[in-house]
C-alpha cells in the first residue's frame, strides 16, 4: 500500500517516516546502547538485497547470524526499489538495520522450530505454507492468534501476477494471547490477551509525546521471523502495515501490542484492531464530532459503519450514510443513521445537492447576526478506499472506481468551517484531487488526513473495548463472515468481492 490508500487510514505508512531528525528511544537505549545514539535519516533497504541477507544471515532456525553487512544508505528515497514501494522499516537511526537486529536475537526459545501455519505471499503465489519460527528479538512478542478481520487493504494480496521479491505473512490487524515475550519487553506478559494494533505507539518518540501516537515513528527494521519448508526467510513486519495477520502466530514488536482485560470476544476485538478502531477514530479522534452536529460518511464499509456509530455515540444530530451497495445502507440505519444515499442514484453535483437538502440552515436567510450560516455538514468523513478489483455480479458496483469523485464531493459538500477528514482514497495514476494530504484550511475549511484516522492505540483501544461491553459499539453486527484457518484465501477474495461486510478468520 501504496501511498496514500490503506482503508485503515494509514496512508503514510511509508512516507511518513522520512525526517531528518534524530529520535531517541528506548529501544535505542536498550538494544543498541547510548554509543548508537546518533542524528539523522531512517534506514531503508531493498526487497531484493534484504532478502538476499536474510537468507545468509539466518540460514536456519536457531543458528547464529552471518556477519552483519555494511550500513545501507540512510535516506535513499530514490533508490529503485523504494520507488516500488518495497522497503524497510527504519527507526531513525542509520545505525538500525537489519543486520544489527539480527545480530541481537536472543538464543533458542521454547518457541524456537515451533511449526504453524500461515497465508504466504511468496513469488507469484499466495498459498497457506508450514513455517518454523526463528529466534525473537529482545524487543519482540509472540502472539498465538485468537482472530483477524481483513480488511479491504488486504486484497491486493490477491493479484499475484507481479512476483513478490521476499516471502511474507499477508493480513494484519487481530486479537490474541502472548505466549512468549523477549527479555526487554515490560508492557506485556505471557498469557496476557491483546489486540495487535496497525499503528504501534512507543511512548517516547517524539510523535508520542506531543499526542500524535498515530504517526508513531520508531519501530526496528523488518527482520525475518519464520523460515518456510526449504529453508527461505519469511517477514511477518514486513511495511506498510507493520504486523501480519494470517497466521497462527505472529511475532512483532511490543509497540504494537495493547494488552486488554475484558470478556469481549476475540472476534470483536480483532474487529477493533483496524477498521472498527479506525471508524470510531474518524468520528472520536484529533476532530472529534461535535454534539447536536451534522455528520456525512462516503463510504459504508466497516470503516464507514463504526464513523458512523461514532458519530452516534459523539450524539450528532443528523447522520448521512453513502455508498452504493444496498446492505451497506439497511446496515447503517441501524446502526444510528438518520438518512442512507445511493451514490449511484444520486451523482455529481446532485449527491452535494441531496445533502445541502438534508442539513439546511434552521435560521432565515439574511439573518447574519441572528447565526445564518451555510447549508452543509459540519463533519465530513471519508471511509470509500475506492474499489481495487471486479465486484461480482451480486454487490452493486460503484459507477466512479477510484473513489476520486467522492474526495471532491466531500470537500465542495461541507460548510464553511467545517472538517474534512479522509482515510482511504489513494490518487489514482492521472487523478487530480482538489486538495493536498496534508492539514490545511482554505474557505475556511478543514482537512484533516489521518493516520489510522488519529487513533493512538494504548490510549484509545481499551476505550473502545469499553464501548463494545457497555453496549455503545456494535462489534458483533461488523463480523459478516467467518472463516476457518484452512479457507484463508477465500476469507481475503471474500472481502474483495465485498458481497459480506467483513470476513473473519478465527483461529481458536
Amino acid at each position: 500500500m501504496h501511498g496514500n490508500d490503506c482503508d485503515c487510514g494509514s496512508g503514510v505508512h511509508i512516507y511518513q517516516h522520512d525526517k531528518d531528525q534524530p529520535v531517541y528511544t528506548r529501544r535505542t537505549l536498550l538494544a543498541q546502547g547510548a554509543a548508537a545514539i546518533v542524528a539523522g535519516g531512517t534506514a531503508l533497504v531493498g526487497a531484493r538485497e534484504a532478502a538476499a541477507q536474510a537468507s545468509t544471515a539466518v540460514p536456519a532456525a536457531g543458528a547464529p547470524p552471518a556477519a552483519p553487512a555494511p550500513t545501507p544508505t540512510a535516506n535513499n528515497f530514490a533508490t529503485p526499489n523504494f520507488r516500488k514501494g518495497v522497503v524497510f522499516w527504519g527507526n531513525g537511526d542509520p545505525g538500525v538495520t537489519p543486520e544489527s537486529v539480527l545480530a541481537e536475537r536472543q538464543g533458542p526459545t521454547k518457541t524456537t522450530g515451533m511449526k504453524f501455519n500461515a497465508l504466504v505471499r511468496h513469488g507469484t503465489s499466495l498459498t497457506t505454507e508450514r513455517l518454523t519460527l526463528l529466534p525473537i528479538h529482545p524487543l519482540q512478542v509472540v502472539v498465538r492468534v485468537q482472530a483477524v478481520q481483513t480488511c479491504y487493504s488486504s486484497v491486493g494480496q490477491l493479484i499475484t501476477t507481479n512476483p513478490q521479491a521476499f516471502p511474507v505473512v499477508g493480513g494484519h490487524g487481530g486479537a490474541g494471547i502472548v505466549v512468549e515475550v523477549g527479555r526487554l519487553v515490560k508492557r506485556v506478559k505471557p498469557g496476557d490477551q491483546v489486540i495487535m494494533a496497525t499503528t504501534p505507539q512507543c511512548g517516547v518518540c517524539q510523535n508520542c509525546l506531543e499526542n500524535r501516537a498515530d504517526l508513531c515513528n520508531t519501530r526496528l527494521p523488518a527482520i525475518p521471523s519464520a523460515t518456510m519448508s526449504g529453508g527461505e526467510a519469511v517477514y511477518m513486519t514486513a511495511p506498510p502495515m507493520g504486523p501480519a495477520g494470517y497466521s497462527e502466530y505472529i511475532v512483532l514488536e511490543e509497540d504494537w501490542v495493547v494488552p486488554v482485560f475484558t470478556k469481549v470476544s476475540p472476534a470483536e476485538l480483532a474487529i477493533l484492531s483496524c477498521v472498527g478502531g479506525t471508524g470510531l477514530g474518524l468520528a472520536m479522534c484529533r476532530f472529534p464530532v461535535d454534539a447536536g452536529s451534522e455528520v456525512v460518511i462516503f463510504g459504508l464499509g466497516p470503516i464507514g459503519l463504526s464513523a458512523v456509530q461514532g458519530a452516534r455515540i459523539q450524539g450528532a444530530k443528523v447522520i448521512i450514510g453513502i455508498d452504493p451497495i444496498r446492505y451497506r445502507r439497511e446496515l447503517a440505519l441501524k446502526m444510528g443513521a438518520t438518512h442512507v444515499l445511493d451514490s449511484n442514484e444520486h451523482r455529481g453535483n446532485a449527491l452535494v445537492g441531496k445533502i445541502r437538502e438534508l442539513t439546511p440552515d434552521i435560521v432565515q436567510v439574511g439573518r447574519r447576526y441572528a447565526g445564518e450560516r451555510a447549508p452543509g455538514p459540519k463533519f465530513v468523513l471519508e471511509a470509500v478506499g475506492g474499489t481495487r478489483l471486479p465486484l461480482p455480479p451480486s454487490v452493486e458496483s460503484p459507477y466512479d472506481m477510484s473513489g476520486v469523485e467522492a474526495l471532491q464531493q466531500a470537500w465542495t459538500v461541507t460548510r464553511p468551517a467545517g472538517y474534512v477528514r479522509t482515510s482511504s482514497i489513494g490518487h489514482p495514476a492521472g487523478a487530480t484531487v482538489s486538495f493536498p494530504a496534508g492539514q490545511w484550511s482554505l474557505a475556511s475549511k478543514t482537512h484533516v488526513p489521518g493516520n489510522y484516522a488519529g487513533v493512538q492505540a494504548m490510549r484509545d483501544l481499551p476505550r473502545f473495548v469499553k464501548l463494545v461491553e457497555e453496549g455503545h459499539f456494535d462489534a458483533k453486527s461488523l463480523i459478516g463472515q467467518v472463516f476457518r484457518p484452512d479457507r484463508m484465501r477465500e476469507a481475503v477474495q471474500v472481502t474483495a468481492d465485498r458481497s459480506a461486510i467483513t470476513t473473519l478468520i478465527d483461529f481458536t
